[in-house]
């Protein structure tokens, strides 16, 4: 692929970048400080972090999905690439699982090894007959179906616990998200004037999730009131999230500057996910070093875990144009391979 002499805005690139930094914070947070929300006030900083992957789908519905098989099979090449390579090196490295999960990290998908990637793929399969369906609808129909759907997500899957979104970690949610994506596309307003009120606004917005989240962590222990307030804050298909995410989408999506340097990082950034999150590798990563750091002053470990998580992020990106490099050696064959198909499939 030539390069363009237009370079695209990186307002979003960046986003991604800093959305996966969120993402490593949040598990280390998650997984080790602060696992069951044993530390209020990581687990109050957690839920800001936690807004990601709800981000990375309302991008994915505000600029549409346009599913081509070979973007789909370089996706699941890239996953099975950093699979089985980091589980080779988990095993015959560091002594970590056993033959197995070699023979499992054939299968990451199916596996389930990334939950995000398996759903995202769905939502990646499914999306040619959504968009069908979001192009035919008015205005006025698509609000009435993100506030149906927004009424059995959070009522059946928030309150009442039911199976059709109990956590927010499936395919029902994402659907949701990518539409509500395509709502915001179809509201943007384009003059300086009300991308100024609106920036204000989402401002406002956030100052007020920082001041809720405040009000959290003063919360009492008795009576298992935290606990409750980060069940109905914390999780993906929480309305309080949602709101969150949307507020720091638009803040990004008004922005316009342009950097190369970015764009060619955030290419790579889906390889932040997949190195640092990997089955076995996460316990030599991020598990292993911070246990020994828990008990540190708060404050010093909050920056600790900021440095390491950009570190963290920047050294995956560049080991992926290594990848990146291997990949486009074998770009032709898989082009031919990919167009073969699209040509007797429809989408």
């Amino acid at each position: 692929m030539g390069v363009s002499k237009k370079t695209r805005d990186s307002n979003i690139e960046l986003l991604r970048i800093i959305l996966m930094v969120f993402i490593v914070m949040h598990h280390i947070i998650s997984s080790v400080i602060a696992p069951g929300f044993s530390s209020k006030g990581f687990a109050c900083i957690d839920v800001i972090f936690h807004t990601a992957v709800i981000i990375f789908v309302l991008i994915s519905g505000y600029f549409g999905i346009n599913l081509r098989i070979k973007v789909l099979i370089n996706l699941i090449l890239q996953v099975t690439f950093y699979s089985l390579l980091l589980t080779l090196i988990g095993v015959y490295v560091f002594s970590l699982g056993s033959s197995i999960d070699v023979i499992k990290s054939l299968l990451p998908i199916s596996g389930n090894y990334y939950w995000f990637i398996t759903v995202y793929i769905e939502l990646l399969l499914l999306s040619p007959f959504v968009n069908k369906l979001l192009v035919n609808l008015s205005n006025r129909q698509y609000k009435s179906l993100v506030l149906i759907l927004a009424s059995l997500i959070f009522w059946f899957g928030l309150l009442r616990k039911t199976n059709i979104s109990i956590d927010g970690k499936n395919i029902v949610y994402f659907i949701f998200i990518y539409i509500v994506g395509g709502g915001i596309r179809r509201i943007s307003l384009t003059d300086e004037s009300s991308k100024f009120l609106t920036n204000r606004f989402h401002f406002f917005i956030l100052l007020l999730s920082l001041m809720v989240l405040g009000g959290g962590y003063l919360l009492p222990d008795t009576h298992s009131l935290f606990i409750h307030f980060m069940a109905y804050t914390y999780v993906y298909n929480s309305p309080f999230l949602l709101i969150m995410s949307i507020s720091i989408f638009c803040l990004f999506r008004n922005l316009s500057f342009k950097n190369r340097w970015i764009n060619y990082m955030a290419s790579s950034s889906l390889a932040i996910y997949l190195i640092h999150e990997h089955p076995l590798m996460r316990e030599v990563i991020y598990v292993q070093p911070f246990m020994k750091l828990i008990h540190m002053n708060p404050y010093f470990l909050f920056v600790i875990v900021i440095a390491f998580a950009i570190i963290v992020s920047v050294t995956c990106m560049l080991m992926d144009k290594v990848r990146v490099f291997l990949f486009s050696l074998i770009d032709k064959p898989i082009s031919f391979f990919t167009n073969k198909i699209e040509n007797k499939i429809e989408l």
